[in-house]
């Protein structure tokens, strides 16, 4: 079968074989379109053992490709922890990245390029720019309200506060899927992110405009284990 055409399918492992084995618990593909370009995005959750997890995204075309990737841990208390990300990006051949390493019992997170280092202070709810979509996700699972979100990005703190502005249905390979879409309610660029009603509150669509640059992804299919949905929303 097709991974681009499996429809919200569910692995037969239970959750804790799937902690002890590594194996994800979320992957997710979206069709993305990054300046003009026309790409495919794999987003993918997987446990490291000890609460911690890794979140990975990629996208990729023949022109271009984007590499994200966010190391954290979740505790008990349902606190997230930011402990490393990474982006890379290369189009026509050109190359560009940067890292961030965060020591949150030190206030402090280091940002690393081609040019150094450089050491920001932040404070403890500070995520990274791929986490923070993560979290969001979990936040509608749980119909917390108040979606606002202070992470870091290219060396600079951002805060972004949502609010959901309405429900719409958004096809996915020929059905209707029920969603709640949220729009950023603060700053100059124009972020919409659509997340679906139930089925692990996938995030099912977003798009970024700002200043000429665009971003769009939708998604394509899911795979997630037994137990994705009660992780989420804890």
């Amino acid at each position: 079968m097709n991974r681009r055409t499996r429809l919200w399918l569910l692995t037969l492992l239970p959750l804790p074989t799937l902690l002890q084995a590594s194996e994800p618990l979320l992957e997710s593909t979206y069709k993305a379109r990054y300046r003009g370009f026309d790409l495919e995005l794999t987003r993918t959750l997987t446990p490291l053992g000890n609460d911690q997890f890794r979140f990975d995204s990629i996208a990729d075309s023949a022109l271009a490709q984007i590499e994200e990737s966010s190391t954290f841990s979740r505790d008990s208390r349902g606190k997230w922890t930011p402990h490393h990300y990474s982006y890379s990006q290369k189009i026509f051949g050109l190359s560009k990245g940067y890292e961030l390493q965060f020591n949150e019992a030190g206030g402090k997170a280091t940002y690393s390029d081609k040019d150094g280092d450089k050491t920001i202070s932040i404070s403890p709810d500070t995520l990274d720019p791929l986490l923070y979509q993560l979290r969001m996700q979990h936040d509608i699972a749980r119909q917390r309200g108040g979606y606002s979100y202070h992470f870091l990005r290219r060396g600079k703190l951002k805060r972004y506060t949502f609010k959901v502005e309405g429900q719409d249905v958004l096809p996915l390979n020929g059905e209707g899927v029920e969603t709640t879409r949220l729009v950023k309610d603060d700053g100059d660029d124009d972020t919409r992110i659509w997340f679906s009603n139930g089925d692990g509150y996938q995030l099912t669509r977003l798009t970024y405009s700002d200043d000429g640059e665009t971003y769009e992804i939708n998604l394509d299919s899911v795979r997630a284990a037994p137990g994705f949905e009660a992780w989420i929303s804890e």
